[in-house]
Parts: C-alpha cells; structure tokens; sequence
C-alpha cells in the first residue's frame, strides 16, 4: 500500500501494527535479534524502543513537533518525492516487494535526510530510528549485504500481507541490516525480473480501476437485509458481476491476504443456475438460518451455508433475494439495500434517520462498512454516510395491523411507561423523593395529547407514531426542566447533603413533638370530658315516685299484707307479696304469684 504523504516523519508503514504485542529478544553473543513472524513487526517494536542493539540516548533535545509544523527544506523536499513516486507518471514499480521502503530510502537518501535529522537530534526519536543508520551508497557485495540478503528473503518485506513459510524470517535481524536495506531491495527488483519471485500486489494500479469503484456501487446498492447470509451473497455476487476477480489477477495480488483474500477462488454462477430449485431453496432456507438477530452466525448457519465446503455455499454467488415481511411507520416498506425505513427526525433537525419500525418488538441496527475485512475493499464505503443493515422482529406486517397494534400499545402502557419515565428523569437529576407534583402534571398532559392524536385515526401515517414521539420529546424536555427548576417539592436543588440531612431530622423532631403534644391534649380532653359527665349525671338524680296502678291491676312492693288490709291512695303496700293481673304462662286470667 502506498504511504500516504501525511506521513512526515514516520518512513515505515507500522500503523497497523500499533496494536501488536510486543515481540520477545534473544541474545545471541554481542548482538540481539528480534523475534516474529512479521519483520514489520520486528521494526515496530525496534522502532517504540524495544530492543536495540545498544542504549539509546534521551530524546529530550529532540523537537519533533516543531519541525512538524515548521519543517526544513530537506524534509519538504522528503514529502514531495513520495507524493511524486506515487502520481500517475512515476516510474517506481509498487508490484516489487519492499517497493515501499524503497521510495522511502530513495527520497531518504535523495535530500540527504540523516544530516539533518542529526541537526535536529531526533534519530532516535521513535518515529524515525533506525533511519539515520541506512547507507545511501551501499557496497552490495560486502559481507555484511550478502549475508542480509541470505537471511532477509525478499518476501520478508510482505509479511504483514502475505502469507510467508514461518521459518523464512526467522533469521533476519533488521537492525543488523538496516545500513544495507538498498542493497536488499535492489535484490528484490532483480529477483522479480528473472521470475524467482512473484511480483506483489500492485496496490496502487489496484485501488485506481475502474472495476472498485464499479464494486464498491453494487455492494452499497444490493440487498443486505436480517442476515449474515445476504452480507456474504452481496459482496460474492458484487464480485462477480463487477469483474473484480479479473481485476484482482491482474494486478497480481491474488495471493495478499488484505487485496485478494480469496478473490480470486471464487466460483460464479450464472443466472441459469441460480434460478433452479436447488439454488433458490438454499438462498431462502439460508437467509432464515442465518438471521443476524445475533452478531455471529449460529453452528448451524455456519455449517449448512457459510463454511467453505458448506453444501449451500456456492449459491452466496447469486442475487441475494429483496424480502421484507413488515411495514414501516407511514405505510411504506423498507428499501431493498438495508432493509431499513428512513425516518424524519422528531428533534425538529434537518436529514432522516434509518431504522426499524417504531413498533418492532425487537430492533438491531449493524453497521456494515469500515474496511475491518478481508479483503479490505469488500465491505468499505468511500462516499459520505454509512453502510447499515437493520434486523427487524415482531413488526406489523400490514397497515391494518400496524393501526391496532399502535392502538394497543399506547393505550394499554402509556400510563406505566410514564411512571418509569418519571422515575428515570428523577433519579437522573439526582432528586431524593422521586418525581415532583409539576413533572407529575406535566405527564398528565402529555398522556392527554398522545391519546388524541390516536382519535380518528384508521391509516398508518407520520401523524401516528411520529406525532407521539414528537410529543414525547416535547415533554421530556418539559419534565427534565420541571425536575431541574423545582427539585424536590419544599427543598431547593442547591441544598448539600448536610443541608439536606439537617432539614430531615428537623423535620423528624418536630413530627415527634407535634405528636406528643397532640396526644397528651386529646388525653386531657376526654378525662376532662368524662369528668363533666359524671357531674351532671349526679345532679340530676332524684327519687322517683311510684304511681297507683289502675283498679284491675294491682302491683304489691314489699312483704306479704294480710287479708282485710287498707291501702291507702298513692301510698305502697307492704307485707304482701307481689301480684300482677296480667296475662302470665300457664293462665290467662289469674294473676299469678311470684313470691
């Protein structure tokens, strides 16, 4: 890959092994040689100070930022040799491997950078060490170039991108030969004259044909929708309809992991073939296995259709199929790319946002793009936006369904899902007793809203889903700024802790005061109460005469009366026993004696 020209001070093309762990160091004799499976990374870590073959100095006199910003005419000079070895009409053959490091040297030793790097007293700055020890003019045959060459095989200088035997650099020590690196190279060139090696990729002819920009069109445009099988089928088809494999042989790189990746052992299939039954009973029964409701593939997807040798494998080459299955919020169905429906805002901010319908029980949302595959062009986007694929479940799937499950949601949960949003915004503004009666209210009020927009309404538009998250907004904000001006109901949000520790134990200490006094007046109250009572109930007493009976009816008080006895009017008689003339049991007529 060419260097970009933003690359000032760092020669060597070690962004991607940033994040490589660091490699180990074995002592052989004086010298010490770097151990890896990548000779970049060997550089890498030589470069971020791990092993040096002697103590390195401090860097406190270099200034590297400062000649960043205010860099000398050498180091100018250094940035547009690179940006001109890689325009269209440079000669530099990037099809060579280490072609990279050889513009580098070449524009390196070209301005003589090591004398002025040595002004500045940064050759041992991480970014440019070992720079300042390669020999402009190197003697090819000497000792020390032969044995480089021996030890450091061409194909060394592609190991980051290729696959290389793992024994082939293990016995190149970089350091060590870092003064003779033109001699290498130069080596490289002549081997890839005479054929003992292959030529490498031609990054630069590569991503300047017309068929990527060809590919990177079909790949945004195909169907990518719910699963890992039409993310696979929409780059194998964009591939092969877009004459990617041709392209990729021709630039000679079918054998880098990050340009061919395989490409070039694909299979196609024609339109024939793809239209049989067994083509398309496996495009359909594959998009259901491999639904993308998780972010890896199930065992079963991966053994039934993305395996390599898996038997439905070969058809990832055909058209992934357009399937939707629901409907959006306005009644539409999704486009056909992303499986998404496109949205406007409900912030009021200008553009549509992509996504599952509102009314989806369960909602993912994966971004396809980035360049983080193998190989790297087949799932980049290099215009403006994102590449997304939406997995939608549990969605209307008709304009009639949508209008009652809309019906149903809001009326059977708005009541609850405006306490949880009450007590969310609550405890996010950091209120002690839960939400005040103004956010209270103001719920109230949005809840009125929400359930006239559904009044009325038989189709599915913008004035149903997004009319109620509009609202919804509103009053979001509405609540927040209600938690924030009134706080908690009778204390100010600017109260501290102790503040507000101190008001609750006073507030405690008066309940127990007011209780007790109240207790004790409402004792007195009914003692007194009773008192009075008892009072007046003894001064009304007084004897209570007894009035004669009639003349039938003769009542007796007192011991028994003898025969003959006088009675006198209104006074009682006594020595008699007790008579009652009315009507007793066991006689109707006689008084019955009850002495």
């Amino acid at each position: 890959m060419a260097v970009p020209a933003s690359t000032l001070l760092l020669p060597l093309l070690l962004a991607a092994l940033a994040g490589q762990p660091a490699v180990a160091a074995e002592s052989e004799g004086q010298s010490l040689v770097l151990r890896s499976g990548s000779p970049l990374q060997r550089i890498a870590a030589a470069l971020r100070g791990a092993v040096t073959e002697e103590p390195r100095r401090l860097q406190g006199g270099c200034r590297a930022n400062a000649m960043r910003l205010m860099p000398p005419p050498a180091l100018k000079g250094y940035q547009q040799c690179i940006q001109d070895k890689q325009s269209e009409n440079s000669t530099q053959d990037w099809s060579v491997p280490g072609a990279e490091l050889d513009a580098q040297v070449d524009c390196w030793c070209e301005f003589n950078l090591t004398h002025t790097i040595q002004d500045y007293q940064c050759c041992d700055n991480a970014d440019l060490y070992p720079m300042c020890t390669v020999n402009c003019t190197p003697d090819c045959n000497s000792d020390l170039a032969k044995t480089c060459i021996q030890e450091c095989p061409s194909m060394c200088f592609e190991s980051s991108e290729y696959i290389v035997s793992q024994g082939l650099c293990k016995n190149c020590d970089w350091l060590k030969c870092w003064p003779a690196l033109k001699c290498l190279t130069k080596y490289a060139q002549l081997s890839v004259e005479n054929g003992t090696v292959n030529k490498t990729c031609n990054e630069k002819r590569f991503n300047n044909g017309t068929q990527l920009g060809k590919y990177w069109q079909c790949w945004k445009d195909a169907p990518k929708q719910s699963s890992h099988w039409s993310v696979l089928s929409s780059v194998v088809h964009c591939v092969c309809r877009e004459g990617m494999i041709e392209h990729t042989r021709a630039q000679s790189c079918c054998d880098s992991v990050l340009y061919g990746g395989g490409v070039c052992d694909l299979q196609c299939m024609s339109e024939a073939t793809c239209s049989t039954q067994e083509a398309q009973t496996c495009i359909h029964t594959c998009q259901s296995r491999c639904t993308s409701y998780e972010i890896a593939p199930s065992e079963d997807c991966m053994s039934y259709c993305l395996e390599k040798n898996a038997p439905c494998r070969k058809f990832a080459a055909c058209s992934p199929p357009m399937l939707a299955g629901l409907v959006c919020d306005d009644g539409r169905w999704p486009e056909a790319s992303s499986g998404c429906c496109s949205m406007n805002q409900t912030n009021g901010r200008p553009g549509q946002l992509l996504g599952c319908p509102r009314l989806c029980d369960t909602q993912h949302i994966w971004r396809l793009d980035g360049g983080r595959s193998i190989p790297w062009w087949s799932r980049w986007q290099p215009g403006p936006g994102i590449v997304v694929q939406c997995t939608c479940e549990g969605c209307p799937t008709s304009s009639s369904e949508a209008v009652l499950k809309l019906d149903s949601t809001v009326s059977d949960g708005i009541w609850e899902n405006g306490q949880m949003m009450l007590v969310d915004i609550a405890r996010r503004q950091g209120l002690l007793y839960g939400p005040n009666r103004r956010m209270q209210e103001l719920m109230v009020m949005r809840n009125d809203k929400i359930l006239e927009v559904l009044k009325g309404k038989e189709q599915p538009d913008q004035a149903n889903s997004f009319l109620i998250a509009q609202i919804n907004d509103e009053y979001t904000e509405l609540i927040s700024e209600a938690a924030k001006s009134f706080g908690d109901d009778g204390y100010m949000l600017t109260h501290n802790d102790a503040e507000l520790e101190a008001a609750a134990k006073k507030e405690t200490k008066n309940s127990i005061v007011y209780f007790i006094t109240t207790a004790g007046g409402c004792t007195i109250a009914i003692v007194a109460a009773i008192a009075c009572a008892t009072r007046v109930i003894m001064r009304r007493r007084k004897a209570t005469p007894i009035i004669q009976f009639g003349n039938n009816n003769e009542v007796v008080i007192g011991n028994p009366v003898g025969e003959g006895a006088t009675t006198v009017s209104g006074t009682p008689v006594t020595e008699e026993p007790v008579t009652v003339s009315a009507p007793t049991k066991g006689s109707r007529d006689t008084p019955k004696d009850l002495s």
